[in-house]
């Protein structure tokens, strides 16, 4: 496994580029999380695909000067990654054979939870180079609570952005609620892990800002995934409480190229153990 460095106009993304496989996949991790979280699948993935799994402005060892990003930002990090595949097997290409597809244009995509959600607001740009998407734990069809995330004016977003750059008058509030009974305890957890440090607060806001940007009505993407050519697998614990998988069910129903996989012991946060052996079973018939 190894560290790549992405020159952007906004900072300096970093990647993980592991496996030696001729396909070419590229992950994306969820909120809160890094580009190392897909280490655990690393053996299962290394014969069919090089992975390049990238740190999210905001996340890991990435290094971001705005206060967000944008799709625009997100799509060139995918390009300039691509290159750097590129540049990287052309350094290889005489030591493996399959070096040949990664260098080429084509590639797939991975996301996890909030990443799965930057995946699929980038369909509509890169559906044509795609050859395989998978989606860990979606979010992005229907996700409890992030729709009033999505639908908070961005005035406001702003506005809690200034008020809360010293959170402790808030937090303090949102203790008292979840005591009177009036805060979800999974809230009140989230808000206090990720208002009480800067990093953390700017990271928040962050992606928050960011959200408009990365939004697809659910007929959208079934649309773009019924003129898809790639096949689309989707992979999801039984145990999980965030995301409403009857509304993916219906979403899949009748298209042939779209597998569910259910994953009965896991939650949300499905990547782990178990999914390397599932994926390595799927990836050998």
């Amino acid at each position: 496994m190894e560290s790549i460095y992405i020159d952007h106009p906004k900072g300096r993304v970093h990647a993980l580029r592991f496996g030696n496989g001729p396909g070419l996949l590229i992950a994306l991790h969820g909120f809160g999380d890094r580009a190392r979280m897909f280490a655990v699948l690393a053996d299962s993935l290394s014969t069919t695909y090089t992975t390049i799994a990238i740190d999210l402005p905001f996340h890991g060892q990435t290094e971001w000067r705005e206060k967000t990003f944008s799709k625009a930002d997100l799509l060139e990090i995918v390009s300039a990654t691509l290159v750097a595949a590129s540049e990287l097997c052309s350094l290889t290409a005489s030591a493996s054979a399959s070096a040949t597809k990664v260098a080429g244009t084509r590639f797939s995509l991975m996301g996890f939870s909030f990443g799965a959600r930057f995946a699929q607001a980038m369909l509509p740009e890169l559906q044509s180079r795609l050859d395989k998407l998978i989606l860990l734990s979606p979010d992005g069809i229907n996700t409890r609570g992030m729709g009033l995330a999505v639908h908070t004016p961005m005035w406001v977003r702003r506005v809690l952005y200034r008020t809360l750059q010293k959170p402790d008058w808030f937090l303090n509030l949102l203790s008292t609620g979840r005591k009177m009974g009036l805060v979800p305890p999974l809230i009140q957890h989230f808000l206090a892990a990720n208002l009480s440090r800067p990093d953390r607060f700017q990271r928040t806001f962050g992606c928050w800002f960011a959200l408009n940007d990365f939004y697809l009505r659910r007929r959208e993407i079934r649309g773009i995934w019924e003129k898809g050519a790639f096949p689309i697998d989707i992979y999801y614990g039984a145990k999980d409480e965030m995301i409403r998988f009857e509304s993916v069910e219906k979403l899949v129903s009748g298209l042939t190229h779209v597998r569910l996989h259910r994953m009965e012991e896991d939650g949300h946060r499905v990547v782990g153990v178990g999914l390397g052996k599932r994926m390595e079973l799927l990836l050998e018939q």
